[in-house]
């Protein structure tokens, strides 16, 4: 395939286009302008029509100035006959010639404008058609039925070709309405001739134009140019976009592929260095965690052994009576089933995190499960004046570990229950879906705001801190519950979540059906 210079491409182009459109308008222009220009008269004739009817119909013989307007600015002849009579015509002096053929020069009939009776003539006289229904007209014949209101064409010779309108007005009265077609062509024929010579004309300037479109054509190496600078800088985002098929797209689709292959290995450096700078994060993430949580342990741990260690020293101290020191005893052995709690806690969680944890999943009713968490929670909610709803079905079968699923709900019945206010209410509600139930646990009180909403799942993150450090805690905790939560669902291969609702906050998890 023989490949042109960017010079004759641009060339080909402009004048091939140019010469393209040049005679589709003049085909256009000659071959349908006739019919659109013919057809637009006819609409302008009837409208021109039912302006002159409105006219006529108001002011009667006197609006003829109105209609003198009207026929000036359509360019039709116009003539109206009432009662026989020809009362308005739009023709210089207000009169109409009718010269019937094979009369002598002195045999001319005149009719009159607003005479009372026009003059007789030879009824066999071959005249033009409007003559012979203006006659008519005035001779009380009425037109044909079929032609009333309708623009028709007439044809005496070649030279002689008009447009013809006949229309009744009201009792009485026509409109007869005459546009001669030679004017039209000849404005036909000049628009022609205008188009035609503006043809001539475009294609010189297009000529020339070539020849500067050729300077344009070079911007396509400039965005080569541009390409290959961005390159030198590392930069591969930008792509030669042309489709060209010459030399300069042979050049583009180069350093397209060169650039992609630069980009791959500088790509493959960076994510190298990005995964490394990841294993370094990371390392220093594990480090801060094992500080964090050293730190936490060793916090949750100080409280209940201080306590502890006093009571011991007032137990071994001092003189005390049987009632003190019962009282004593039993702070030592609460703070120690706390401190058990917490390390069993710390146990469970490490074994949930490290994996070694087991589930042992069957199938069997959650119903049962929260029939024995209200009689676990009935001391706890009836010394706050709770509300309690539970909204479960009567039988529920679920599929998972019975005893992992009970800490779940357990949790966030007792975390519900330290945030709940004196005499607030807490809904337990299970909605069943194609394969799961969700349960949720609602709770009256405090929201929780939503940037601290993740972080309540981490270990150690006290709920506290994001809702109210004024909560009366009924059940204590550590900050483990949650976290635990956290874990036990994601085992079980589950979902969970917070949200605010308009009055307290609604924890939910879901459970496999069984």
């Amino acid at each position: 395939m023989t490949r042109l210079s960017l010079r004759v491409q641009s060339g080909m182009y402009v004048l091939s286009f140019t010469l393209f459109f040049i005679l589709t308008l003049i085909g256009a222009i000659g071959f349908g302008f006739n019919h659109y220009f013919y057809e637009s008269k006819k609409d302008a004739m009837m409208e021109a029509s039912r302006e002159i009817g409105r006219i006529y119909a108001e002011q009667g013989r006197n609006g003829e100035e109105a209609i003198d307007m009207v026929s000036q600015n359509t360019g039709v002849d116009v003539l109206i006959v009432d009662d026989s009579q020809l009362v308005y015509s739009s023709r210089p002096s207000r009169r109409v010639w009718v010269s019937p053929p094979k009369m002598d020069e002195n045999d001319v009939v005149v009719v009159v404008g607003k005479e009372t009776e026009a003059q007789k003539h030879d009824a066999n006289t071959q005249m033009p058609q409007h003559i012979r229904e203006l006659t008519d007209l005035l001779h009380g014949r009425e037109p044909d039925a079929a032609t009333i209101g309708k623009v028709r064409f007439y044809e005496r010779d070649n030279n002689f070709r008009y447009f013809d309108l006949v229309t009744r007005m009201d009792d009485g009265a026509y409109l007869l309405m005459i546009c001669p077609l030679a004017p039209m062509q000849e404005s036909i024929y000049l628009v022609q001739k205008f188009i035609v010579t503006c043809g001539i004309i475009w294609l010189i300037i297009a000529a020339v134009g070539t020849v500067l479109l050729t300077n344009k054509m070079t911007r396509p190496l400039l965005e080569l140019k541009s390409l290959s600078a961005a390159m030198t800088h590392l930069d591969f985002t930008k792509k030669w976009q042309g489709k060209r098929t010459d030399e300069i797209g042979e050049l583009g689709t180069s350093l397209n592929i060169l650039s992609d292959q630069l980009n791959e290995a500088l790509t493959a450096l960076k994510q190298s260095n990005e995964e490394l700078q990841k294993q370094l994060d990371k390392a220093k993430e594990v480090e801060h965690m094992r500080q964090s949580f050293i730190f936490a342990v060793s916090h949750e741990l100080k409280t209940p052994l201080a306590i502890i260690q006093g009571y011991a020293e007032g137990l071994d101290s001092l003189h005390i009576d049987e009632t003190t020191r019962q009282k004593y005893c039993h702070v030592i052995q609460s703070e120690t089933v706390k401190m058990d709690n917490l390390v069993k806690s710390l146990l469970n969680l490490s074994r949930l995190e490290t994996g070694s944890f087991k589930l042992e999943k069957t199938a069997f009713d959650f119903a049962a499960l929260t029939d024995e968490a209200k009689e676990r929670f009935a001391n706890a909610i009836h010394k706050k004046g709770i509300h309690m709803e539970w909204h479960v079905p009567d039988e529920m079968t679920v599929y998972g570990d019975p005893e992992q699923i009970d800490i779940v709900l357990s949790n966030f019945l007792s975390n519900a229950i330290d945030y709940t206010p004196d005499g607030g209410r807490i809904a337990v509600s299970c909605k069943e879906q194609e394969t799961n139930y969700v349960v949720s646990v609602y709770n009256q009180g405090i929201q929780i705001p939503e940037e601290y909403q993740p972080r309540i799942w981490e270990p150690f993150y006290k709920v506290d801190t994001a809702r109210s450090r004024n909560v009366r805690r009924t059940f204590g905790g550590h900050g483990l519950g949650l976290g635990i939560v956290a874990a036990l669902v994601k085992l079980h291969g589950q979902q969970y979540g917070v949200r605010n609702e308009a009055d307290g906050v609604t924890f939910w998890f879901t459970i496999q059906k069984g």
